[in-house]
C-alpha cells in the first residue's frame, strides 16, 4: 500500500489507529492525518491516496459526505479505497457509505486485529489492481529480484516492520524467510535500495520521531520501544542522522505544531 489518508476528529483515537497501522506490517509510504472530511478533501485535491480510513460522524464534514465527494469528484482510476470507522449506532451510515463503494468498515473501539484484517484486505485489492508496494517502488534494481526472491523480500520487509522494536538482526530475518545470509544481504539491498542495517536504522528513527512528537514517553522509553539497546546509543544515532538530539527534535516539532 502506498499512501493512507486517516480521517478522525478525536486526536487520541487518531493517534492510536496511526500506531496500529505502523505496527500492522502492511507496507505503506505515508500516513496523512486529517481532523474532518473537509481537510481530507483538500488533501485529495492535491495528492492521490490508495486508502482512506475515515470516521463517519465528524464535525464540519462527515465520513459519509467525504465518501460521496470522492465518488462524485474523482475519476474511477483516481479513487482511493474507503474503509469506514463506525460506532454501533451508526450502522445506517455505514450502509450509506457502501453505496459510495466503501470496501469495509471497522467498529469502535478499534481492535488491532480487526484493523489489520481490513488493511491487508485493502492491500490485496491494491495488488490485484497492480498497485505495487512502496518497497517495490523504491527498488533501483528490481529487475534482478524476481519470482520467489521477490516474495521472500516482501515477507522480510513485513517482518521487520512488525518487529523493529525487538533486537532483530539480519541473521534472524534471513532465517525467517529461509535464505542464505549472503544471498539475503545482496537481494535485500536490490529490493529496497538500502542495506539491511540502514533500512532498519531509518525505520527505527522514523518511528521514534512519531513517538517524540505525539507522546510524553521519556527518551529512554522511546529508545527501548523502537529497538535501541539503550538511550545513549539511541541519542548518538539520532543526532548523527538528524543533526540534533531527541530532546531538541521533540521541542522543535512541538513548537511547529502550535
Amino acid at each position: 500500500m502506498r499512501r493512507i489518508l486517516l480521517v478522525e476528529d478525536e486526536k487520541m483515537i487518531r493517534y492510536g489507529i496511526y500506531v496500529m497501522i505502523e505496527n500492522s506490517g502492511v507496507p505503506y509510504s505515508e500516513i496523512t492525518e486529517c481532523r474532518n472530511g473537509r481537510d481530507a478533501v483538500e488533501c485529495l485535491k492535491r495528492d492521490r491516496y490508495d486508502l482512506v480510513l475515515t470516521d463517519i460522524k465528524m464535525p464540519v464534514m462527515s465520513g459519509l459526505e467525504l465518501s460521496k465527494w470522492i465518488y462524485e469528484n474523482l475519476e474511477a482510476e483516481e479513487r482511493p479505497l474507503i474503509a469506514a470507522i463506525s460506532g454501533y449506532a451508526e450502522f445506517e451510515y455505514v450502509k450509506g457509505m457502501m453505496k459510495f463503494q466503501a470496501v469495509d468498515y471497522l467498529l469502535k473501539p478499534v481492535d488491532r486485529e480487526e484493523l489489520g484484517k481490513i488493511l491487508w484486505h485493502a492491500e490485496e485489492i491494491l495488488r490485484a489492481k497492480g498497485v505495487e508496494s512502496p518497497e517495490k517502488m523504491n527498488c533501483g534494481s528490481e529487475a534482478e529480484v524476481t519470482g520467489v526472491s521477490r516474495l521472500k523480500m516482501q515477507r522480510a520487509v513485513d517482518y521487520i516492520r512488525q518487529n523493529y522494536g525487538k533486537p532483530i538482526d539480519m541473521a534472524e530475518v534471513s532465517n525467517y524467510v529461509s535464505m542464505n545470509y549472503s544471498m539475503f544481504s545482496s537481494t535485500f539491498k536490490e529490493y529496497t535500495g538500502e542495506n539491511f542495517s540502514t533500512y532498519l536504522r531509518k525505520l527505527r528513527l522514523e518511528k521514534s520521531k512519531k513517538l517524540l512528537c505525539n507522546t510524553d514517553m521519556s527518551i529512554n522509553e522511546i529508545s527501548q520501544g523502537v529497538g535501541f539497546e539503550d538511550a545513549r546509543r539511541f541519542a548518538k544515532v539520532f543526532k548523527e542522522e538528524t543533526g540534533m538530539t531527541p530532546t531538541a527534535c521533540r521541542d522543535k516539532m512541538l513548537a511547529e505544531k502550535k
